[in-house]
């Protein structure tokens, strides 16, 4: 189960660094301070494009800040796991909120690409991540016991 919980934990934690990224820089976008960052590559990969649209925000509230929230519940129900002997619950939940996490995400490149016409690399690699706590969370739901 450790190997599992470690992925978790990796993937996460990279995915906070760029969830508070790209959360700095919708901030910057909405005060209108923003400089092209570096995932400003051209009209089609630029992350400025998608942070300043409206489809960068569910409810209200920033993707990417929904993001900070997720990322932390993860590290640390990966932390729980790799101290715990009995973790088939812990990867259990992991899974749900991993997918729904994924989901979010599909839905919100589906955006970018349909509706901004822009897609935004940092999401991207925010949905690998998140994809790859769904992975090894089924991994260590069934590897583990009770």
């Amino acid at each position: 189960m450790k190997i599992p919980a470690k992925i978790v934990i990796a993937a996460s934690s990279l995915g906070m660094l760029n969830a508070l990224y790209l959360t700095y820089r919708f901030l910057q976008e909405k005060s209108g301070q923003s400089d092209p960052g570096f995932c400003d590559i051209n009209a089609t990969l630029s992350c400025s494009s998608v942070l300043s649209s409206p489809y960068a925000q569910f409810l209200g509230v920033p993707v990417c800040t929904i993001a900070l929230l997720v990322y932390p519940v993860l590290i640390a129900l990966g932390w729980l796991a790799l101290r715990r002997q009995n973790t088939r619950d812990l990867f259990y939940a992991i899974s749900i909120i991993s997918a729904l996490g994924l989901m979010l995400n599909l839905v919100y490149i589906y955006n970018e690409a349909v509706y901004i016409g822009s897609l935004c690399a940092l999401c991207i690699f925010c949905t690998f991540l998140i994809l790859s706590d769904f992975a090894a969370s089924i991994a260590g739901y069934a590897r583990s016991e009770g």
